[in-house]
């Protein structure tokens, strides 16, 4: 209530009769002066004294004393006042105490519309520096990495930003760590000296992590190229330890994989991305167990082998056998998700294409999109129910209320299921029974509830390609366009031109290795030729596989730094400090009949 009177108050103020000064010019400057001492509350009060700019002027310094004093009401109230001022000079000074107030009130939808929307050049060009700053700050905790970089590159070009902001370099650095190796690639086209010195410092980062010596020629190359950037000792302390870091390099490798049985097909998949991502490397020789056979053997011929480094195994119940062991003395990758009973030890990591993974992913994106009342809709098998239940968690972890939860067994209830959620159905009703109640033939569509702002669908491709063109069919022409995401579940590489038509307009996760991403185009060629018709599954395995072995030498990297990201075929594979690699995939959706990677969706 405080808010509205004191916006009315203003408005009144701004618009309604004028008091003019009684004072003489000389005698306002020297109030002027004076005022300079005085609290936002008096400054504001000050302003009815004056008249169009001077008077708007006046409630800009009350608005930047309140942001001083921690008065938000009374600062978002002005602020919401003269963002529409006619006077461009006093909607370039408002920006930045906009921002300010947003950011300490946490008003995320007017925080995400005001940094998305703005050019900084509508932003006083003293406050720039400042506005991009909290920006950048704002979008990393929300982990929208594209674009805090953007901000802090845009940051860097500004007169003295590196003085005025010593945590520059950390902050640009945790960010640029974050970005998929295409989005580093967008960021390049037209990028100046500096901006081109930190892109291809992450990428040569990546491209020798795990081998220190080629790392620190590679980084002492890069200082003589780009000298007007920050020597070793002043480069974010992440960067530093990258390059002295001793990791993983082991000799001889032990891989632990259901060699016989049911499995098999799937161990062969995960074994062929080992290999292929091994043949770079002649110095370490590979040793495959099978892990069907009991404990005591394997680790007996673990033992036997002389190894340094284990991978494997690949079945839940195995990994949860070795976690348990306390004499398993060797650092291991293990290619399974961990029991939350178990207890995480230093030298054991799990890596999984946890499917919970893409759930939380979505959600996140869902927060930082604004939207309120999402329809989470699955198959009703377990992969699938899990996946939602993760993305409910996920969400109400953020703040949110429990999202609306929906599944379905089969076609016939998707139909019904859609109709119901989209209230098709009552509509048709209404309509009936009014046509039912007057002579005249009633010409009438069907209207959509529009209070649901988005869908996540988690259905296998065929269960998506019924989903999809039925909603757009389902909706009424005066409802607003209604996004749907998907789950990598969703993708198939086989679908036909008239699937592609059907799906325009859905956006999913995936990971790089199934979108042919072009850093992984030459293995992807390869791949190809030798397994032309291996299934979507096995295909995840064999990037799996390449993942796993690449992994080795970071590990210990990313153990010691939280904020660093090995990219790989999987996703972008950070480990969090209970030794699980978390995955965060590429974004795709289609459009013009066609599969594109986007960058941000």
């Amino acid at each position: 209530m405080l808010f509205f009177c004191l916006s009315g108050a203003i408005i009144s103020c701004t618009q309604g009769p004028i008091k003019t000064s009684p004072t003489k010019p000389e005698t306002v400057k020297a109030s002027e002066k004076g005022a300079k001492q005085l609290s936002a509350r008096q400054l504001y009060k000050l302003a009815a004294n004056y008249q169009a700019e001077p008077q708007q002027y006046h409630l800009l310094k009350a608005a930047k004393q309140a942001i001083a004093e921690q008065d938000y009401l009374l600062a978002l109230a002005i602020n919401e006042n003269l963002k529409e001022s006619r006077y461009s000079t006093i909607r370039q000074q408002i920006m930045l105490p906009r921002l300010q107030a947003y950011l300490a009130t946490n008003q995320q939808q007017s925080l995400t519309n005001l940094i998305d929307t703005t050019d900084i050049n509508a932003v006083a060009k003293s406050d720039q520096a400042e506005f991009l700053w909290l920006s950048s700050q704002y979008q990393s905790q929300q982990q929208r990495h594209l674009a805090a970089v953007r901000n802090l590159l845009q940051l860097e070009r500004q007169a003295s930003a590196a003085q005025n902001y010593p945590d520059y370099p950390n902050l640009l650095w945790q960010n640029l760590s974050a970005l998929t190796d295409s989005q580093l690639e967008s960021l390049r086209s037209a990028a100046e000296a500096n901006t081109a010195g930190w892109l291809n410092l992450a990428l040569l980062s990546r491209r020798h992590i795990g081998q220190p010596e080629a790392l620190q020629q590679a980084f002492y190359d890069w200082q003589r190229r780009y000298s007007s950037l920050p020597a070793l000792k002043n480069m974010p302390e992440a960067v530093q330890k990258l390059v002295t870091l001793k990791p993983y390099q082991p000799k001889r490798i032990a891989v632990l994989l259901p060699l016989e049985g049911q499995f098999r097909q799937h161990a062969q998949a995960v074994q062929y991305g080992i290999l292929a991502a091994a043949t770079t490397n002649t110095a370490t020789s590979i040793v495959f167990i099978d892990s069907q056979q009991p404990i005591e053997v394997i680790q007996q011929q673990v033992t036997q082998a002389q190894v340094d480094f284990v991978i494997g195994p690949l079945l839940k119940d195995q990994v949860d056998n070795i976690s348990l062991i306390e004499n398993w003395r060797w650092p291991t990758l293990f290619l399974n998700s961990k029991d939350n009973n178990i207890a995480a030890k230093p030298e054991q990591f799990y890596f999984a294409l946890s499917m919970e993974d893409e759930a939380a992913q979505m959600a996140r994106l869902f927060a930082q999109k604004n939207y309120k009342h999402p329809a989470i809709i699955s198959s009703a098998n377990n992969i699938s129910l899990r996946m939602q239940q993760s993305f409910a968690a996920n969400w109400q972890s953020l703040g949110h209320s429990a999202p609306n939860l929906y599944q379905f067994n089969n076609k016939d209830e998707l139909e019904q299921l859609i109709n119901r959620l989209l209230e098709t159905d009552r509509s048709k009703e209404r309509i009936k029974q009014i046509s039912n109640l007057i002579p005249q033939k009633l010409e009438s569509d069907p209207h959509s509830r529009l209070d649901i702002d988005a869908i996540y669908l988690i259905a296998d491709p065929v269960q998506t390609r019924l989903f999809k063109p039925f909603v757009d069919v389902s909706l009424s022409e005066t409802a607003p366009k209604l996004p749907i995401f998907a789950s990598s579940r969703s993708h198939s590489t086989s679908l036909d031109s008239t699937d592609l038509r059907d799906l325009n307009g859905l956006i999913f996760t995936e990971i790089p290795w199934m979108l042919g991403e072009k850093s992984s185009a030459p293995l992807r060629q390869q791949y190809q030729q030798l397994f032309a018709e291996q299934d979507e599954a096995l295909q995840r395995l064999f990037a799996m596989g390449y993942d796993a072995y690449q992994l080795i030498g970071s590990l210990r990297q990313q153990q010691q730094l939280p904020s660093t990201v090995f990219s790989g075929l999987t996703g972008q594979l950070r480990l969090n400090n209970n030794g699980s690699i978390v995955r965060q995939l590429s974004w795709a959706n289609y459009r013009n009949n066609r599969l594109r990677t986007v960058q941000e969706p």
